[in-house]
């Protein structure tokens, strides 16, 4: 069941994905201080079996939806000019449920927009918050053109202070890559008249991923992280949890996360 009103006066959407009226109330806060912040409208996804009896309570234009989460997700972009997702997630959440992490992960793999988890015990993230202090990281290995123009977002509609992680590197050629990563950095964001501050984490091993030291050695208010490719991993990967599900067991913290895409769908700006 689809409920398009007031859709026409809003470019682009942010999208508040709920499986409970309770879920969706929690998350309204987030989303609100989001679609001020961005101008973007708030479309509200359910695909639960009572959605249609709750879901327009929330006071937003609608999609009761009888298929899957991966399904709604895959329509979101296309059909209904969402380019920001919104969830909850908790450790407790049932296996099946959104906001179980694991399955959060599962049902965004595919997401062409970027997601925002949100712990379900800490949806009043963004009151009281003007400079939210946003984390991110380069590596030696790629120059994460999306990461960056999302900390741009951050920086220049929500006032975000920009907080860029690397590791130490020891070897030279590491060193190289990251030093190239860094220049476009400072080109990306010095065509936007953005400023950011630039950290070594201390400690560590050179061949580990920042982005777990980030998240449980510094302060932050949103953590944004690109989604490893499922090309990327072998079958040790494939074995263990995934980056992404390590950082959603980690953290306390809101994580924007985005996929390896090359159509990933970004805000008009």
């Amino acid at each position: 069941m689809l409920n398009v009103r007031k859709i026409v006066k809003k470019d682009q959407f942010i999208a508040l994905c709920a499986d409970s009226k309770e879920e969706g109330e929690s998350l309204l806060g987030v989303v609100k201080w989001l679609s001020d912040r961005l101008k973007k409208g708030v479309i509200v996804f359910t695909c639960s079996e009572d959605g249609k009896e709750w879901v327009g309570s929330l006071g937003h234009p609608y999609a009761a939806l009888k298929g899957s989460w991966a399904d709604a997700v895959e329509a979101m972009p296309t059909a209904f000019n969402v380019v920001l997702a919104v969830a909850a997630f908790s450790p407790h959440a049932p296996r099946k449920s959104m906001g179980n992490p694991r399955q959060l992960l599962e049902n965004f793999k595919e997401s062409k927009v970027a997601y925002l988890a949100v712990p379900a015990e800490g949806t009043s993230w963004g009151e009281g918050i003007t400079h939210p202090k946003v984390a991110l990281t380069l590596d030696h290995q790629r120059k994460s053109k999306e990461k960056l123009l999302w900390a741009s977002y951050m920086a220049r509609f929500c006032g975000g202070e920009i907080d860029v992680y690397h590791l130490a590197y020891r070897d030279a050629d590491f060193r190289r890559r990251l030093e190239n990563n860094i220049k476009y950095l400072d080109k990306v964001f010095g065509s936007l008249g953005i400023g950011y501050r630039l950290h070594a984490l201390e400690g560590g091993n050179q061949y580990g991923h920042p982005d777990r030291q980030t998240v449980k050695d510094v302060e932050y208010d949103l953590f944004i992280s690109l989604v490893e490719g499922q090309r990327d991993r072998d079958l040790l990967d494939v074995l263990l949890p995934s980056e992404s599900l390590r950082l959603l067991r980690t953290t306390e913290k809101p994580i924007l996360f985005l996929n390896q895409r090359d159509d990933l769908y970004v805000m008009c700006d």
